[in-house]
């Protein structure tokens, strides 16, 4: 199921044709070779002035490139320092912005730092995006009850006026020459599923605010790798990543390392570097995630629902990162102790209360494995519970249920949860198997038919808690989905709406 488009603002949709035409005449002038684009300058600080003190992102991004190319004949040869001045002019431009917002207000100067990495400067450029990342940390941080879903701006659209961000990068890229994909030049680091969701129309400040931090945190590694970050790399990158605490960001690094089968990091690392990195970024989100769930809010609220879309995306991961654990003895007993005493299922638990269901031996449940949880979020999904937030999230979880159960199919396992029957769980040797019945309030959902028995009694679901003897294609190859049909139409891992 894909989210809603939202309609453009009525009020803004004027600047559609304008800023169509503004683009036009832009690349037009700077192919005959002008430098000088102060006519544009005037118009959109007007237009800035007159929407102030909340002007649209794509205003602000058109006003800020034409000043950027006008400004390049100012510093000659030195990216570093015009790269540092588009910086400092964003900075003050986005001062009245929500945390999320600003943040997505530097995704030019991304791109810009993801040219310069590449350059021979590292210790200039290195400086500087220590300096932006600094300023993410402090002012794009949450606001009041976390930011998450409590009035931050999260939520609004991105491209408020119509407009297309793919045809706005345009205006940035346009000194790259045999440009294709604008928004693959314009965002090098992201993949292909990323970058449909961020040009797409119903795309959230909240989801590139997310992709831009993660960006960055990306970038700022990589620059440091070489260095003191080798010698103490995973106490450092813990570090880095607590210091992105927003749900913007957790969300959108969770995406990254959801759907990306590698962070596209390998022109600066190398493949061996990266995938230590990979690792590590990945515990470390897995550990500085817990920190949103302190104060998670009540059930029904808005930030409570985006806590549990972030939680479920954490289970995922978790279940990712244990499954390349698995012949470690020692590693799967640790990430098992993880897990035990995080606060995400808690949470989890405490929505599915919310909704007005009845958990019998909450103890076992919150002991068992990350993926008999997911186990069990999906047979309430089954039982009419809407617990996933689309259908490609509830197919990736099926996914993980099918791969941590190799003597049984995935349709199989799904018929046995609906009967309450699951006669190989009873044969197998050496297996935990636990007994929660869930039952639930009819105020908050209807039940199908087929989910009762005769005495309308909901059944006992079995979950097994075995974690070992995965398949070995679960272990050496991406986290993919199975080739299977959902709503008719085959899904892979770059259709995932998370």
């Amino acid at each position: 199921m894909q989210p809603p488009i939202r309609n453009p603002n009525p009020r803004l949709e004027f600047l559609k044709p304008l800023l169509n035409d503004s683009t036009k005449q832009f690349l037009a002038q700077h192919r005959t070779g002008r430098t000088d684009f102060s006519d544009f300058e005037s118009i959109f600080t007007r237009l800035l002035q007159d929407h102030r003190p909340d002007p649209p992102l794509e205003l602000l991004w058109f006003y800020s490139a034409v000043v950027f190319h006008s400004s390049k004949q100012d510093f000659g040869e030195d990216s570093v320092r015009l790269t540092r001045s588009l910086f400092q002019m964003l900075v003050p431009l986005s001062e009245s912005f929500s945390a999320a917002k600003r943040a997505a207000t530097l995704s030019p100067l991304v791109y810009n730092l993801s040219r310069l990495v590449k350059t021979r400067r590292r210790e200039e450029v290195s400086e500087l995006l220590d300096a932006i990342v600094s300023y993410v940390s402090v002012y794009c941080g949450d606001e009041e009850r976390g930011g998450c879903g409590g009035g931050g701006g999260e939520d609004d659209l991105l491209m408020v006026t119509g407009f297309s961000f793919a045809d706005l990068s345009r205006v940035w890229v346009v000194d790259e020459a045999g440009v294709g994909d604008c928004l693959e030049t314009f965002m090098p680091f992201v993949g292909e599923r990323l970058r449909r969701e961020v040009g797409s129309e119903s795309c959230s400040v909240g989801c590139l605010a997310g992709i831009v931090a993660s960006q960055l945190l990306l970038l700022n590694l990589c620059l440091r790798f070489d260095s003191e970050l080798r010698k103490d790399l995973r106490e450092s990158v813990v570090q880095m990543v607590n210091a992105f605490h927003s749900c913007y960001f957790s969300d959108g690094i969770l995406k990254m390392l959801l759907v990306e089968p590698y962070l596209h990091l390998t022109p600066l690392l190398g493949p061996e570097d990266e995938a230590a990195l990979l690792e590590t970024i990945t515990e470390a989100v897995i550990e500085s995630a817990e920190s949103l769930f302190l104060n998670p809010g009540s059930g029904n609220d808005q930030r409570s629902l985006q806590l549990k879309n972030i939680a479920i995306n954490w289970l995922f991961l978790f279940a990712k990162a244990s499954l390349r654990k698995i012949d470690d003895q020692e590693e799967t007993s640790r990430y098992m102790n993880m897990f035990s005493h995080s606060r995400v299922p808690y949470h989890l638990v405490n929505w599915v209360i919310s909704q007005g269901e009845v958990i019998r031996d909450v103890d076992t449940l919150l002991n068992s494995t990350p993926v008999s949880f997911i186990e069990w979020l999906l047979s309430l999904e089954e039982q009419g519970l809407r617990v996933f937030d689309c259908d490609h999230s509830k197919n990736y979880a099926k996914t993980v249920v099918h791969w941590s159960r190799p003597d049984l199919s995935l349709e199989a396992t799904l018929l046995k949860q609906q009967d309450g029957v699951d006669q190989d769980a009873e044969m197998a040797d050496h297996l935990i198997v636990s007994s929660i019945s869930i039952s639930s309030g009819s105020s908050t959902r209807k039940r199908k038919e087929e989910r009762l028995d005769k005495e309308g009694e909901t059944k006992t679901k079995l979950f097994k808690l075995r974690h070992n003897n995965f398949q070995e294609k679960a272990r050496l190859q991406p986290f993919v989905f199975s080739d299977r049909l959902v709503n008719g139409t085959e899904v892979g891992v770059s259709d995932m709406e998370l």
